[in-house]
């Protein structure tokens, strides 16, 4: 910086060189473009365009230096009435009850859990999940399996349809980690392995993707390109690829009503994984493994599941509206929490306003719950009516809202239809106990 230099510090996008100073942006630009940089710059007095920013416009009123914002690992210890609003929340006790309830359903049918880190994507909360073993999970995104990777896990399963133009990244993976294992459903993904195979001794781990009804991703078990597929799979360059076994997802129970039919589809599915199975066996094709999943599905397993070898459900950790909705767990194993605070009252529409939009909480669910996108929890009277940005109204279910009960700055707690798309939008879960918060939680973003 340039001796001389007056004037006045700014946080935020700040423009050097040139004719001056353009201005500042605000402290969450994401974008740099040449000549921008983003921190404390300073404007005013100087020389022309030497320097930290070059001076102000005559007659323009300078800014007062804004205070930097707080990290947030000084919120640990933090009452929660305390945190910046949205925040989401976590109980830790719930969490881990949660976790070991899922692990012993797993230890009574004699099978392993590969548990899904696709609901909260961080390393504490895939530590929680595996028991400390730091072995055996599912990611949906590359950037997940990095992320997991390099925090020390290994077997990892990329349980999403093989993008060819992403190859060179999973044989990164597969060179890095002891057991990488791909997905895929189609010849044209295994015709992309067998050309690019791996170096050394190192072959492609594949799973072979069924749809047993969910109408996703996957080749139907009783068609028989399926069974050709699996043969190509494990038989057609045995020193490139090797087939791991087969893979469903249960998603056709979310459009369940009551547990006995989630129930229902996890028993066909099952059924239907494992008569697959057994006509692999018997036309000679070895299939080491058997897995299904879906926390509706894994929450009240069947005993037809105990013949699988795993089951990888993943929400189950966090729980939410939807989950009770569907019998999976009780109100009191929902860990999951977004904390909003009031920040008007409108008595002539009958309507609170609260800080939370649809950036901190997902629409999902705005039509298919009797309290919407979220139940306000310790407020059955109250119903949260419409979500903007960052703006979120609530109303009374009946009759006139008692404004006096909502103070300006009162907190609501609002718990999730979705658990997964929610948490999709936080840079950092606030986890707690006794009141504080004890962890702070950071997912990883990206594909």
């Amino acid at each position: 910086m340039g001796a001389g230099l007056g004037g006045w510090w700014v946080h935020g996008w700040c423009r050097f060189g040139g004719g001056g100073a353009v201005g500042a942006w605000g402290r969450v630009g994401c974008r740099m473009s040449p000549g921008w940089v983003h921190g404390w710059c300073r404007f005013g007095g100087g020389q022309g365009g030497a320097g930290l920013g070059a001076g102000l416009g005559a007659g323009q009123v300078a800014p007062r230096p804004l205070p930097a914002p707080r990290s947030t690992s000084t919120w640990l210890g933090a009452p929660l009435e305390q945190l910046p609003t949205p925040a989401l929340t976590l109980d830790q006790a719930t969490m881990r009850r949660n976790a070991e309830r899922m692990r012993e359903r797993c230890r009574a049918l004699g099978l392993r859990l590969r548990p899904h880190v696709k609901t909260h994507k961080t390393l504490e909360g895939a530590e929680l999940a595996t028991g400390g073993t730091r072995r055996g999970i599912v990611v949906s995104t590359l950037a997940e399996a990095r992320f997991f990777a390099a925090g020390g896990f290994d077997d990892i399963l990329y349980a999403y349809p093989l993008a060819g133009g992403r190859l060179a990244e999973c044989a990164a993976l597969a060179q890095r980690l002891q057991t990488f294992q791909l997905l895929l459903d189609s010849p044209q993904a295994l015709a992309l392995l067998q050309q690019h195979p791996l170096p050394g001794t190192k072959r492609w781990l594949v799973w072979l993707k069924l749809d047993c009804g969910n109408g996703r991703a996957g080749v139907r078990p009783a068609d028989p390109a399926a069974l050709a597929l699996a043969r190509a799979i494990a038989e057609g360059a045995p020193e490139k690829v090797t087939l791991v076994g087969v893979y469903a997802h249960c998603g056709d129970t979310y459009g369940c009503r009551d547990v006995l039919a989630v129930q229902a589809i996890a028993r066909a599915t099952a059924t239907a994984v494992l008569d697959f199975v057994t006509v692999l066996r018997q036309a000679g094709v070895p299939c080491p493994q058997a897995s299904i999943g879906s926390t509706p599905s894994c929450s009240h397993p069947v005993p037809e599941m105990a013949r699988l070898t795993e089951l990888h459900p993943g929400n189950y950790l966090f729980y939410d509206l939807q989950q009770t909705l569907l019998g999976s767990c009780h109100p009191e194993e929902v860990a999951i929490r977004v904390l909003t605070r009031v920040i008007g009252h409108y008595p002539h529409r009958n309507q609170l306003l609260v800080d939370c939009g649809w950036a901190a909480l997902s629409l999902h669910g705005r039509d298919q719950a009797p309290t919407g996108c979220a139940a306000i929890e310790g407020h059955p009277q109250l119903r949260l009516v419409g979500l903007t940005q960052e703006h979120g109204q609530v109303e009374a279910v009946d009759g006139q809202l008692d404004f006096g009960r909502f103070p300006l700055g009162s907190i609501l707690a609002l718990i999730p239809f979705h658990a997964c798309a929610t948490a999709a939008m936080h840079p950092v879960y606030y986890v707690h106990a006794g009141g504080k918060v004890v962890e702070l939680w950071h997912p990883v973003r990206g594909w």
